[in-house]
This record gives C-alpha cells, structure tokens and sequence, in this order.
C-alpha cells in the first residue's frame, strides 16, 4: 500500500501527497514488536502500509485494555505530535507490519506547509474524538453482555450473505475489549452458542441470528 491510497490523502494534491511521502522512512517490524510505550515522549506518528496493531492500556494491576485496532490504510501516534504530550497509549504489532514513519520535525514541517493536510488531520481528530465519546457513552451505561454485543455488532462484517467478526477474537481478547474477566465472557459466549445466536467457522466468530437485547 502507497501513501495515496490513505483514506486521509484521498482529496489532497498529488504532489503534497508525494511531498509528505518523501518526508518518511520505512521500517518492517515483526508480530508482537512493541511500537509505542505509553508514557513515552512522542517523537513520531506512523503510517501503517501493510499489516495490523493494536492500542492497549494496562491497569494499575496490569490487566490489559484494547482501546483500538488499527489497519492499513490507518495511522495513530499523532496526537502526542499535535498536543506535545507523551503517549496516551502502548501499541504493538498483531502481525508483521510495515510502517511509514514521519518525525516530529518533519510532521510540523507538512502541518505548516500543506493547510490542505492539516484540516485533514484536523478532520481526523474531531471524527476519532466523537467515536470515542460515544463508545465510552454506550459501553459505560452497559453491563458485559451489552457491551459484547456492541463490540460484535461493530466488528462484523457481511461475506456471502452471514455476518462474520473480521477478526479470529480468543476469550481473552474480547474481555481485554470490553473490561470484563475471561471467565465471565466464557459463560456468555457459551451461552450464545448453546442458543444457536453464534457459531464458530475457521476460528472467526459467525453471527446466525440476532443477538437478544439482554441476557
């Protein structure tokens, strides 16, 4: 994947695009390669040309909690450059992944000179900061069956007329996703598959019928 292909350079000039592309380095990092430390000064933010990562925190008793997965075609580290903070977040490779990485320096250099990109990135922040609120909104008012749903829901996609969770999702993952214990997903998931509501195809989750509201 080349930079022009971003959903973010989609509008913009060819030649600021080939510009910015200029400005980054490439680097190929390996499964489970940790990018970013939360805590850390931020000196950088990366473009995610090929492969997948994802935004965790860890608790004050080192339980783990995905906030995000990101793909191609996405890019985070950003915030850090813009507000002149440390990392709000960790993020570690789930699979080889090759990045495009611009330096801080160099990131203020496209902001100050392309206004075009900047009301992009801009764009990007109001839109990221919007889905959030309203993630923390429906999960905080939720108890853990609703909050799976809602993930489930939102990560399904429809392939050949069933709806699949597009990624392969172990009991541990999804309670890292919706701040619950693995036990307590285990039962549930259990559940949805003793009533036909999910099945298993190849290690992704299947979507059969409508999730029940409550349980």
């Amino acid at each position: 994947m080349e930079l022009n292909e971003f959903p973010i350079f989609s509008d913009l000039d060819q030649n600021i695009t080939q510009e910015i592309s200029q400005l980054l380095h490439y680097r190929l990092f390996p499964k489970k390669t940790q990018i970013v430390v939360e805590g850390d000064p931020s000196h950088s933010m990366y473009f995610i040309l090929e492969g997948r990562v994802k935004v965790y925190l860890d608790d004050e008793t080192g339980k783990e909690i995905v906030v995000n997965i990101h793909e191609k075609g996405q890019f985070f580290g950003e915030l850090g450059l813009i507000e002149g903070i440390p990392r709000t977040a960790s993020v570690m490779t789930l699979e080889d992944t090759r990045l495009g990485i611009l330096n801080e320096q160099d990131f203020q250099k496209a902001m100050a000179s392309y206004p075009q990109f900047s009301m992009k990135m801009m764009h990007n922040l109001v839109t990221r900061l919007r889905e959030a609120t309203e993630t923390i909104r429906k999960l905080g008012l939720m108890d853990v069956y609703r909050r799976i749903v809602v993930t489930f829901l939102n990560m399904a996609e429809e392939r050949d007329g069933q709806w699949i969770i597009k990624e392969k999702l172990t009991q541990q993952n999804i309670a890292n996703r919706v701040g619950a214990s693995r036990e307590m997903v285990a039962r549930i998931l259990k559940d949805l598959r003793t009533g036909q509501y999910i099945s298993m195809d190849d290690g992704y989750i299947v979507i059969n019928k409508a999730l029940p509201h409550s349980w």
